[in-house]
């Protein structure tokens, strides 16, 4: 009795294993997602503009919760943005190019430049690029660094469904680390990001205030 327990519950492992990491490269344990099949827009008094080019697929939210925290790749084009938005820089375009939207962002030029890279060099040879993020004052807000230790304060590591990155003769899940937008936004600029998702019509419309 006791062997057939045994093999039965070997046999048991033997599939939910491969299962556990098939879901993993899935994302389905995580409590976020990112927006690779979503268009991602911006709320002004009541109409949605395209946010472009802010990028989806380097964009993340949380999947549930009337709260959901915004998310944006720490490596990723485009965080630059965000902080346009925030603090209001940025012109209306009217169009009826895309039915489910009232159209588009034109960015200002006149700003500071809020992300910037710093190469911080242990030797000759070897270095580390550091990310700044500056307010408008032109004060630091916050530093990335990508080979310290995960700052579960404002940085989530999380992986992109279904995708797999490739070195050498192994692949693995596509896993980036993350910029807490919403933390960062309301603790350093006093800026509240509001998240709403329209499944439907694949809109994440973002609201600042």
């Amino acid at each position: 009795m006791r062997v057939r327990i045994f093999i039965f519950i070997l046999i048991i492992g033997v599939i939910c294993v491969p299962a556990y990491f098939i879901m993993s490269s899935f994302g389905l344990f995580q409590n976020e997602k990112v927006l690779v099949h979503y268009k991602l827009a911006l709320e002004v008094k009541g109409k949605k503009y395209d946010a472009w080019p802010l990028i989806s697929s380097y964009t993340a939210i949380d999947k549930k919760g009337d709260h959901r925290q915004l998310y944006y790749q720490a490596e990723g084009s485009g965080i630059e943005y965000l902080f346009q938005l925030a603090y209001g820089e940025y012109e209306l375009k009217r169009s009826k190019e895309n039915p489910f939207l009232d159209g588009g962002i034109h960015y200002t030029m006149d700003h500071p430049e809020y992300v910037r890279e710093e190469k911080q060099y242990e030797n000759a040879n070897d270095y580390t690029e550091l990310t700044h993020y500056y307010n408008q004052q032109e004060q630091v807000i916050y530093t990335y660094n990508p080979e310290a230790s995960l700052d579960k304060t404002y940085v989530r590591s999380i992986i992109t469904a279904g995708m797999t990155r490739t070195t050498g003769n192994s692949s693995r899940p596509v896993k980036d680390d993350y910029i807490n937008i919403s933390k960062l936004f309301k603790d350093k600029l006093g800026v509240n990001v509001k998240v709403d998702v329209d499944e439907d019509n694949k809109i994440v419309t973002l609201s600042m205030s």
